[in-house]
């Protein structure tokens, strides 16, 4: 039997597991009952697995016969949105969050049922599989931070992985549409938050304060400009200012000013460093200037973009178009959204795929992490069905790269996260 028909049995059980994860979302770093729950599920189903502390769960099935091993993902963390009782479409939306100001606005309630549906038809197929799949559950994936603690445990208990799969649904791809790109899937991020320091003083007198407000003002203008002025303009860069605080009175000049935001690339090397270095002087000139101080709070380089292997790419979808239909399977525009699974690709070969789950009919297709996001649940059993047969079918295919590309200690250094190797290399 296909594998998509095995999923179509399972389409009731992910639905099931779907509306409790959303109406039980908990925080990046907070997961605790969710990761309790999903570990209550893998031993109902028979599945061994072990929590890693603070990083989430890794199970494995291992096949009938030996062979490499695959790793699939799914990340499992909420958002702090309020949600609306409705979707796009009043009196359409099938769940709602009953935890107040945390949502699943991101879709991680549906990559969880979809991976506990790839578990199911793995262990249906278990015999035929020729090698080990691991199943991870990875906490804080809105922070990318909790990965951390994942790959050194797979590296200190020696588990081989030959290649990687993950999804991602998406909101601006029609529903059950699967793109898997050659490249770029998502861009890389880097943060920044950086307080300026002038001098408060009265609101009728400020030429005897010095408003780190009128510094920021030339800051952000400094900011706009950079794009044109500074960026290759045939190559990806978005960036924005989401954070801004500074007083709490309408006649006092404040003391300081701080604010944050964000830069998005596919070019991290490149584009990515110039972001870097112009605006940190930009803001050091203009803060002299003004006389001002600026205190970095955060300010790390760009991290790196979810970038598929080109070769098991075009792979995969002619594996998968064979399940999902050839009119289903395909390519789509990259989203400059940022995704911990960029870690995963520079450690091994391997492919994130989109999963699209826009229907209007049903009221979906709000932005994501957007307090009206929802999914449509009838995609669920495609992206069970794709994700246990890129699994399947790779373990099948001994011709495919496989292995270790670098370790996570190398990945550390390559990004230059001295905090990080020291925590878990002690270093």
């Amino acid at each position: 039997m296909k594998n998509i028909e095995i999923a179509k049995k399972y389409q009731d059980y992910m639905v099931e597991k779907r509306r409790y994860f959303h109406e039980n979302p908990e925080m990046t770093g907070q997961e605790y009952k969710t990761i309790e729950y999903l570990s209550a599920e893998l031993t109902a189903l028979g599945i061994e697995h072990v929590v890693i502390e603070n990083g989430g769960i890794l199970a494995t099935i291992k096949g009938g016969k030996e062979g490499r091993a695959v790793l699939l993902r799914a990340d499992v963390d909420g958002l702090p949105v309020q949600e609306t009782p409705d979707n796009l479409k009043k009196g359409m939306r099938t769940c709602v969050s009953k935890n107040p100001g945390v949502m699943h606005a991101c879709g991680h309630d549906g990559h969880m049922a979809m991976l506990l549906g790839a578990a199911k038809i793995l262990l249906d197929k278990k015999e035929e599989i020729e090698g080990t799949v691991y199943l991870c559950f990875e906490r804080g994936e809105e922070a990318s931070g909790n990965v951390e603690y994942i790959f050194p445990y797979i590296e200190k208990n020696n588990i081989q992985i030959d290649t990687v799969y993950g999804t991602h649904l998406l909101a601006t791809a029609p529903s059950g549409y699967l793109a898997i790109n050659d490249g770029g899937m998502m861009a890389g991020a880097m943060g920044f938050n950086i307080t300026i320091e002038g001098a408060g003083g009265h609101g009728s007198r400020p030429d005897q304060a010095n408003s780190p407000i009128d510094c920021f003002v030339a800051i952000y203008q400094r900011l706009q400009a950079l794009r044109l002025t500074k960026v290759d303009p045939f190559k990806t860069c978005t960036y924005s200012v989401g954070v801004l605080n500074s007083g709490n009175q309408g006649n006092v000049i404040p003391q300081t000013l701080t604010f944050g935001g964000t830069m998005r690339t596919f070019d991290r090397d490149g584009v990515g460093a110039v972001f870097h270095r112009e605006l940190k002087k930009a803001v050091d000139g203009i803060c002299a200037a003004y006389d001002c101080k600026a205190t970095y709070n955060s300010y790390g380089m760009p991290g790196y973009a979810v970038v598929n292997d080109a070769e098991i790419a075009q792979w995969a979808r002619k594996v998968l178009a064979q399940e999902l239909g050839s009119e289903n399977v395909g390519q789509w525009e990259p989203w400059m959204a940022s995704e911990s699974y960029n870690q995963y690709l520079q450690q091994w070969p391997g492919v994130f795929a989109f999963l699209g789950i826009e229907n209007e009919e049903k009221g979906i297709g709000a932005a994501h992490h957007n307090q009206e996001f929802d999914i449509d649940e009838d995609v669920l059993y495609k992206g069970a069905a794709a994700a246990a047969t890129y699994a399947i079918e790779y373990l099948k295919d001994n011709s495919l790269k496989g292995g270790r590309k670098m370790t996570y200690k190398q990945y550390l250094e390559k990004v230059g996260n001295h905090k990080q190797l020291a925590k878990h290399y002690g270093e």
